[in-house]
Order: C-alpha cells, then structure tokens, then sequence
C-alpha cells in the first residue's frame, strides 16, 4: 500500500478515470504477488485478509479484486478440473481478467429460476448462449464494461 497508485483520488474528472484507476491498482497487487487465487487451496486467510485490507483501502479496488480474485478466479478454482489448472497464473498475473455472469434481471442470482441455456456446439467446438427474455439478460459487476477478456457465465 505504499505504492503511489493507492494514493487516493477524489473527483474523478471522468468515467474513464474512475474505472481505470481500480485496475492500476489491481495491477500492482497482482505484480507484488502477495495473494493468489490458489490461496483458496493453500492459504485461505491470505485471500480473506487480502480482501478486507483492500477494501479499506478503496472500495472500487474492492469490488475490482473480489470479482477477479474470488468470484470469478475463485468459481474457477473451485469448479475447475485438471484442464483449467493453467489458467491460475493467468488469473493471478491478470492476462485473464474476468467477470461473474450469475445474475439474471428477473431473477437475481437465483440460479434456480435462471432462464440462460449455454448449450455445446461440437462442430464449433464452443458454447452457445441464450438467453430467450428480457428477464433473462446477464447482469454482472466490475470488469465486464471494460477491462474483461473473459467470462464465468452461469446458465
């Protein structure tokens, strides 16, 4: 926290900034290396306490972090099998940079209710959205707008 990119800012002269600034800052976390999405494995209070300071710090950092770090590189970590183990150092060094499509706009995140299909096209070798209403649109925080290059997509 010493690094000058968490000196904070106030009045934020554009959207552009406010959104880019939590990523510099998430950056850095990620290149000083002290927390890692394997920590849900190795080190869970690490992450835990990673989170809580971080969120004291700055809470768009905060959400930035949790989304990248625990709810979509944690759903992985904890869903994943042998073929998505490489993706971790991805998710850690930010050259996969997520976002968590569970919520629904009928439903929240009440995946019982879920409306989205994800179905796999084997000649195309890839998964097919759908999302046949309106209240079925994905919703989902952080990263997605922006900074995402991939997805955890709940259907």
């Amino acid at each position: 926290m010493k690094d000058p990119v968490f000196k904070p800012i106030y009045n934020y002269k554009s959207w552009d900034e406010t959104r880019e600034y939590p990523l510099k800052k998430l950056q850095a976390i990620s290149k000083s290396k002290v927390v890692s999405v394997k920590d849900f494995g190795t080190d869970p209070h690490n992450i835990y306490t990673a989170h809580e300071f971080i969120a004291m710090v700055d809470g768009s950092l905060g959400v930035k972090f949790t989304v990248q770090f625990n709810l979509f590189g944690g759903s992985i970590y904890a869903l994943c099998t042998d073929r998505h183990k490489h993706l971790f150092d991805k998710i850690d060094d930010l050259s996969v940079l997520g976002c968590f499509c569970l919520t629904e706009l009928g439903y929240g995140n009440n995946a019982v209710e879920m409306e989205t299909t994800a179905t796999y096209d084997v000649g195309k070798q890839e998964f097919v959205i759908h999302s046949p209403s309106t209240l079925s649109q994905k919703y989902w925080i952080s990263n997605g707008f922006k900074h995402a290059n991939n997805s955890l997509v709940f259907a």
